[in-house]
């Protein structure tokens, strides 16, 4: 049902300073920000920047638009769409701008005020006739302090809207259209919206605003949307001691895309989701749990963090081996608390794990790239990634599980890895500097478990499923909380070891796995089929052919690679459809069942 529009009220929100750890600059002052859309089917957004207090007697400055989003671990390099970029003094006489980098600019000579104009593309999915979403980081360039750094300072944003359309953002509202932060890192870590299509529903909780505002056509009750996102908020509040904002914001943009995705920030986030879905209990759940997964990320990336994320250096990639802690083991917070706070069923939580299982141990790069490596991997996946890398979400999903089962049961659940992240909330959370990047997380768990009476040394687990790539022992770690793993093996059939893809009746070779029966032929992506055996053979009937014949069989394949045409003889494999399930063990003894209870019940404040 398509509910009544809502005026959006921007309170004031309390934002954690990042510029308690931005490098000091010598000219930085302040700056300020114009944005305006006088013709949004352009998709131009229209920008003034205007930087006061620079040093007068310097031969000039530096302004960049960041290369990649904070979460979003990829280059993107925003400043290709810049155009009409145009520099003045305070008298509005020209200064001379010039790119000098792949997403930089020098302008001579300085001036105490240089007021800079320009245009920035950002697609019609960003800005149209009746939305606008600004992202600080494809939009708002930064004064560039001690290099690569953003020079510190506050800055000021006024968001020129069309006439009706409403404003929502975690931003501190000034009144009329501005808003304000500390420096350039809390102003880009809070996305802007724009429309005149914004609804908007809230909930108090303990004190703090939380806003739900959705944005686009769609079938959803908000109302209970509203109530499965409360107990989620409240159960993870209640697990990390508090929210440390006045004011939070979900941002929800509807999409015509199946599924969900989103982006974290500061005391906000954004999310898609399919918005003629609403009674499709799959895609709800994955909602769900995509909003689970970003709130957690106010603690986990925002304020918990590799210390190479944060200050940021937005000129290139930030490496790191830890994002299957900062995003797999968000994943496993975010499905333990719709487990917690009843959200979902607890099937659902166990069926969640199970997938996750069976995606990694489903990979063929699950034996040759480790989670570290997936980590570091991100920013330059490889070319062939589907066939030799792993995805750090799941993984570290899986380790965050084990992990926190390994905890429990060493210290005879007077720890767990709850409190992990309370430590290193409470040590190396935002402003302090973020954990070690080599045994920085490590270090913690061994820590807690200490102080849980054990010798804490989880050399062992790191270096096999961490660092390693040795194959995880299930059963051994489900067994502390009375579950186990069940594979079930599906009726055999006959395959040449390949993803096939099928468009009419043209075969196509798709990932060619580095083992197997088309690895060792020589078969390769793209290949095109164009018979077996001899004789021409309709897509759809592919796979009942192989199975006419038997395990161990060579058959001969006619194939075009490029303009080429060849023969090729593959001996075909047998494979078996798996499913992966996690069951409770009737016969686990009473510990394992009280343990279970107590990672997956409610959970009290303090251990005794």
């Amino acid at each position: 049902m398509r509910l009544a529009k809502l005026t959006i009220l921007v309170m004031h929100a309390t934002v954690v300073a990042a510029a308690m750890l931005t490098p000091t600059a010598a000219h930085a002052q302040d700056v300020e920000y114009s944005v305006s859309m006088p013709k949004p089917s352009s998709s131009l957004l229209h920008v003034e920047m205007e930087i006061r207090g620079a040093d007068a007697d310097a031969a000039g400055l530096e302004i960049a638009m960041p290369a990649w989003s904070p979460g979003a671990y990829r280059i993107h390099s925003a400043a290709k769409n810049v155009t009409e970029l145009v520099a003045r003094d305070g008298q509005g006489r020209e200064l001379e701008a010039r790119m000098n980098g792949t997403n930089s600019w020098r302008i001579e000579p300085a001036a105490p005020v240089v007021r800079i104009s320009y245009k920035a593309y950002v697609g019609n999915s960003a800005l149209n006739d009746r939305h606008a979403a600004i992202n600080g980081t494809r939009t708002l360039m930064y004064l560039v302090g001690d290099a690569p750094y953003p020079a510190p300072g506050p800055v000021t944003l006024r968001v020129d809207a069309p006439q009706g359309w409403r404003i929502a953002t975690g931003l501190e509202a000034k009144g009329d259209g501005a808003f304000s932060a500390p420096d350039y890192d809390t102003l880009i870590d809070a996305p802007v919206e724009v429309s005149p299509e914004l609804e908007i529903v809230s909930f108090d909780l303990d004190g703090v605003i939380f806003e739900i505002v959705v944005h686009a056509r769609h079938n959803y009750d908000l109302d209970r949307l509203r109530d499965s996102i409360r107990p989620i908020v409240a159960e993870q509040v209640r697990m990390m001691g508090g929210a440390p904002f006045e004011r939070y914001v979900f941002l929800f943009h509807g999409t015509n895309r199946r599924g969900s995705g989103g982006l974290e920030h500061l005391n906000s986030t954004t999310i898609s989701f399919s918005r003629y879905a609403s009674d499709d209990e799959a895609l709800y759940r994955r909602f769900e749990f995509v909003i689970a997964h970003e709130f957690f990320h106010l603690w986990n990336v925002k304020r918990i963090r590799p210390e190479i994320l944060g200050p940021f250096d937005y000129s290139q990639p930030q490496h790191t081996r830890n994002l299957y802690v900062s995003e797999g083991m968000t994943s496993y917070y975010a499905s333990l608390s719709l487990a917690r706070s009843a959200v979902w069923e607890r099937q659902h939580f166990y069926d969640d794990l199970a997938r996750q299982i069976a995606e990694l141990q489903e990979q063929p790069g699950h034996l040759l790239t480790s989670a570290e490596m997936s980590s570091w991997l991100t920013w330059n996946r490889p070319d062939d990634a589907a066939d030799v890398s792993i995805s750090y979400y799941t993984k570290g999903q899986i380790l965050g599980t084990l992990l926190d089962l390994e905890l429990r049961a060493r210290t005879e659940n007077r720890q767990n890895l709850d409190d992990v992240f309370r430590h290193l909330l409470a040590t190396h959370g935002l402003p302090e500097p973020g954990f070690e990047e080599q045994r920085g997380f490590q270090d913690a768990v061994e820590l807690i478990a200490a102080e849980g009476g054990t010798t804490g040394n989880f050399d062992t687990f790191f270096e096999r499923y961490v660092a390693g790539l040795e194959e995880i022992p299930y059963d051994q770690f489900l067994g502390h909380v009375g579950l186990r793993l069940e594979i079930e093996s599906g009726d055999p059939h006959r395959s040449i070891g390949v993803s096939i893809s099928t468009r009419g009746d043209q075969l196509t070779v798709g990932n060619v796995p580095p083992t197997g029966a088309g690895y060792e032929a020589g078969l390769m992506p793209n290949d095109v089929i164009l018979a077996l055996d001899g004789e021409q053979i309709p897509g759809g009937e592919f796979a009942d052919r192989l199975d006419d014949r038997a395990s161990g069989d060579v058959i001969d394949l006619t194939v075009m690679r490029g303009d080429r045409v060849m023969a090729i003889s593959v001996t075909l494999q047998e494979e078996h459809e798996r499913t992966y399930r996690i069951v409770e063990d009737p016969d686990a003894p009473d510990a394992a069942t009280e343990l279970r209870e107590s990672w997956l019940g409610p959970q009290s404040d303090a251990h005794e």
